[in-house]
């Protein structure tokens, strides 16, 4: 399927269902490059530059409430890093002003854009160092818990320090980074099939249901891939474009233990379910990307009101990123619905059984890799010991976390490298 953790594609009612939630951030400098050189970069509708997390009762004894809480973060009209941290400190509920000093000391390395500090991180999680350097357990459970598990579907004791603080600078790389849009309509439609018409136009072929099963070696080259289904195709370059597991099958035992590529073997891939909940009226009055820590929900969006291309008018399709599913994966349909379900109820009281028009999931056992401590210096670059194979992927190492841009950014490297090897200047 075109697309692959973009895909999209119609249930039996003719609703749409996708691989996973995605978000446009105003930073996904390769990405809008992409869409403006396709002529789609009007299919992206931006939401108001504002981050909200979502509380359900309960969850901190700092407010006396048996309703959720909401908490806006309105960047402010500054240069970033300003607009961030602006924003973290006219919070009104969630972090007091110890807390939020405590904040803007604790990052400043980051915000600063030391990219060598990040670096330096990677053998610790993101929990170990958000202490060391003494930022409230409060704001890591408030606040970077439901980031964490949106970036890489890991918690914040398990992933790197390095790969969040790499998405933290990121955020705090230029005014308008963390700002997010979604797109008018579903992926396949939107993005990925204009792409195809791009490549098509141009006198080039996609051939569809084409999954690698190996590639053609001839001497010290690769001459073409072998696929599932028998044929074969034949290239002077071949650019290895697979989710990390899939290369680690389909690149040779010897090849693997290549300082170039030997992390390919060594990284392993989180586990995700996307859930998808109709509802017949409005549940939730935001439009933007909503946080929500304390929840197996950590990020999702209610695309029926953001966006009319998924045809849900006037009502709420809510989409949601299920996180940690490590253990979740392994239960049945109705049992991670229904949890679903409680923590919506939680946070909307409208999401409801009865007002449930239906509900479905989508596993994905090994997604993005998992970013735990050490592996974001197993992830490899482009090039392999093979001069005329290289590897595109968003686990490879081109300093941009796991994410839409992550994989644009690496396919561009990988192509540059492709057309340099057959002579092509760009």
């Amino acid at each position: 399927m075109a697309g692959g953790k973009l895909s999209s594609w119609r249930d039996r009612d003719g609703d749409w269902i996708e691989s996973g939630l995605h978000s446009f951030f105003g930073g996904y400098d390769h990405v809008h490059k992409l869409l403006e050189d396709v002529g789609i970069s009007h299919h992206v509708l931006w939401q108001p530059h504002t981050l909200t997390w979502a509380f359900p009762p309960g969850f901190s004894n700092r407010w006396d409430s048996t309703d959720p809480v909401f908490e806006e973060f309105h960047f402010v009209d500054l240069p970033a890093p300003l607009n961030g941290v602006g924003a973290v400190l006219k919070g009104k509920y969630v972090f007091n002003t110890v807390e939020k000093l405590l904040f803007a000391k604790g990052t400043l390395p980051v915000l600063l854009g030391d990219h060598e500090y990040a670096e330096r991180q990677d053998d610790i999680s993101y929990s170990t160092w958000h202490r060391a350097r003494g930022m409230s357990e409060h704001m890591l459970r408030a606040f970077f818990a439901p980031m964490s598990l949106a970036l890489n579907f890991t918690s914040i004791d398990q992933i790197s320090a390095e790969a969040m603080l790499r998405v933290m600078a990121y955020f705090a790389s230029s005014k308008n980074a963390s700002r997010a849009g979604f797109l008018d309509g579903p992926p396949s439609e939107r993005f990925v099939k204009p792409i195809v018409e791009h490549i098509g136009a141009r006198g080039q072929q996609v051939h569809l249901s084409a999954g690698a099963a190996e590639l053609i070696f001839e001497g010290d080259r690769v001459a073409g891939v072998k696929t599932l289904d028998g044929r074969e195709y034949r290239a002077e370059a071949t650019i290895l474009a697979v989710p990390v597991h899939n290369a680690a099958r389909l690149l040779p035992a010897e090849m693997l233990r290549d300082p170039l590529v030997h992390g390919v073997g060594k990284l392993t891939s989180s586990p995700i379910i996307n859930a998808h909940l109709w509802f017949d009226r409005p549940v939730s009055r935001f439009t933007n990307l909503i946080f929500a820590p304390g929840t197996i929900l950590p990020v999702h969006a209610d695309l029926g009101q953001a966006s009319a291309g998924y045809e849900w008018p006037g009502k709420s399709f809510i989409e949601v990123c299920v996180a940690p599913a490590d253990d979740l994966i392994k239960q049945d349909d109705e049992t991670v619905i229904g949890r679903v379900l409680d923590d919506l109820h939680k946070l909307y009281p409208l999401a409801s059984r009865e007002n449930l028009v239906k509900a479905k999931l989508v596993r994905i056992p090994r997604s993005v890799y998992r970013a735990s401590p050490g592996a974001e210096r197993l992830r490899p670059g482009a090039r392999t010991p093979v001069r005329n194979l290289f590897l595109a992927g968003c686990y490879t190492n081109h300093r941009f976390p796991a994410s839409l841009e992550g994989a644009v950014r690496s396919a561009r490297v990988a192509v540059d490298l492709a057309l340099e090897q057959v002579g092509v200047r760009t």
